[in-house]
């Protein structure tokens, strides 16, 4: 089976709940989790990028490495440290994220940091509208890596993930957006950058797979010209950070494992779903059997993933 390649940055993550009792560190960074979760379900995963030469940039490694992602194309930058961000969580499970990126490692990363190697045997490369925006050398290195992976007829998946406060040209994502097979995204991101949520004119954009969230309301995606509308199951919400990640991620995999579109999106809900139940980006997400349990359940309900 291929497997799932990530160009961008991975972030140290401190989680801290409103009062300050609970501080945790775990991993975060938005295609470092993609390949966590699709680590967690089971297809081959790795992830180019940098990380600093000190604790935090081990630390990262290693909880990578555990998860089953391949960090071998990972590159320590000893002139910069790893990227590091506060999760914040409120009593009314509302978030801030309070950000240490600027010329972290991970901003730092450039064009000939990606060895020819990563692209072997790589069934989809995944590259976010954050790895375009963190950096003028992150962005072209972004769009070498597509350049390179779509020379060799690897599928392309674009996760728009655009942060307003990074800036970035949207121009420029919505551009490489159009040109990959998969396009990932919340409602919000296709909002910002397509100018608003249309089915219909979504479908022409170019894209043969596209899966649009929108926090607590139906999943809708276009799957080889196909429509289906998935709901999202009414859980107990405890930190929804990264969920769109793992959402990404099981999708991700679950196609590279050759499921239906139905069943894939299945899985994609379950492993969000699963995920913001508990604390932390990353290290909330699920395992391949929790997820499998879920997915199979939301499955076998009436009219899943049908059309709106």
């Amino acid at each position: 089976m291929s497997a799932l390649g990530a160009i961008g940055e991975g972030l140290a993550e401190l989680s801290v709940v409103e009062d300050g009792s609970e501080v945790a560190l775990s991993a975060g960074g938005d295609v470092a989790n993609v390949c966590v979760m699709a680590a967690h379900v089971g297809v081959a995963t790795r992830l180019a990028g940098r990380v600093g030469d000190d604790a935090l940039g081990r630390r990262l490694e290693r909880f990578w490495t555990e998860a089953g992602v391949d960090v071998r194309f990972l590159r320590r930058d000893r002139e910069a440290p790893t990227g590091l961000y506060l999760n914040e969580t409120a009593a009314d499970l509302s978030h801030r994220f309070t950000y240490w990126r600027a010329g972290s490692a991970g901003s730092r990363l450039e064009p000939s940091d990606i060895a020819d190697a990563f692209f072997d045997d790589l069934g989809v490369l995944v590259v976010s509208g954050i790895t375009l925006a963190v950096s003028s050398s992150s962005a072209a290195a972004a769009a070498d890596a597509v350049a390179r992976a779509s020379g060799r007829g690897t599928q392309l998946c674009c996760l728009l993930n655009h942060r307003p406060a990074l800036g970035g040209d949207i121009g420029r994502l919505a551009e490489i957006a159009r040109t990959c097979e998969i396009l990932i995204g919340s409602a919000e991101d296709v909002d910002v950058v397509f100018g608003g949520f249309d089915p219909a004119a979504l479908a022409r954009l170019g894209p043969r797979e596209i899966v649009i969230s929108d926090r607590d309301q139906p999943v809708w995606a276009m799957i080889d010209g196909e429509e289906h509308c998935a709901p999202v199951p009414r859980v107990t919400v405890r930190n929804a950070a990264g969920a769109g990640d793992a959402l990404a991620g099981a999708y991700l995999a679950a196609r590279l494992e050759r499921r239906p579109g139905a069943l894939a999106l299945a899985w994609a809900v379950a492993a969000s779903s699963l995920s913001v139940q508990r604390d932390g980006c990353a290290g909330s997400y699920p395992t391949r059997e929790q997820t499998r349990a879920e997915a199979e359940r939301l499955a076998s309900t009436a009219g899943w993933g049908a059309p709106a």
